[in-house]
C-alpha cells in the first residue's frame, strides 16, 4: 500500500497530465442534457413549487386564525365597564363549553341523559342566539351583555348539577 502512494506522489504530474479526449466530455454533456429535459424532473419542480405554495397558504392560514382568537372583538373597545362585561361572558361561554364536553362522555354510561340535557339546553341555546344577534346590531349594549351572561350562568349551574349528581 505504501509503494503505490510512494508511486503516485512521486508521479503525480503524469496524471495531471493525462485528460479524457474532447470527444468523451461531449458524449458526457449530452447525456446530462438529456436528463435535464425529463419530463419526470419537470413534474417533480412543479409539484414541489405547488407544494411550497400550499404550506405558505396554510401557514399564513393558521397565522391569521390564530391571531383573530386571540384578538376577541372586545379588545379595542374603551370603556371599562363593557369590555369587563364582554371578558365574563367569554369567561362563562369557555366554562359552559368545558362542562359540556365532561357531560359528553356521561352519554355512553347514561344514553337517556343526552335527550334530557339536550332539551333544556337547546332552549337556552336559542335564547342565547337571539342574545347574540341583538349585540351584533350593538355591540355597547349592556344589558343585552348582562342577559348573556345570565344566560351562560344558568347553563352552567344546570350542567354543574348534572354533572355532580351522575358521577361519571
Amino acid at each position: 500500500m505504501k509503494k503505490l502512494e510512494d508511486f503516485v506522489h512521486e508521479h503525480r504530474d503524469e496524471f495531471d497530465s493525462k485528460l479524457p479526449s474532447p470527444e468523451l466530455w461531449d458524449k458526457i454533456e449530452s447525456t446530462l442534457e438529456e436528463k435535464k429535459h425529463t419530463g419526470f424532473s419537470r413534474a417533480l419542480k412543479i409539484s414541489s413549487a405547488i407544494a411550497a405554495v400550499l404550506v405558505v397558504a396554510l401557514i399564513s392560514t393558521f397565522l391569521l386564525v390564530s391571531k383573530n382568537q386571540q384578538m376577541p372583538a372586545y379588545a379595542n373597545i374603551s370603556d371599562p365597564e363593557l369590555k369587563q362585561l364582554l371578558e365574563t361572558e367569554a369567561y362563562y361561554s369557555r366554562e359552559v363549553s368545558n362542562q359540556l364536553e365532561e357531560i359528553n362522555k356521561c352519554y355512553d354510561i347514561y344514553p337517556s341523559l343526552k335527550h334530557d340535557i339536550e332539551s333544556d339546553l337547546n332552549e337556552l341555546d336559542n335564547m342565547y342566539k337571539d342574545l347574540k344577534e341583538d349585540l351584533n346590531d350593538n355591540l355597547y349594549n349592556k344589558e343585552v351583555i348582562e342577559a348573556m351572561i345570565q344566560n351562560n350562568r344558568t347553563k352552567l349551574k344546570m350542567v354543574n348539577r348534572v354533572l355532580t349528581q351522575v358521577q361519571c
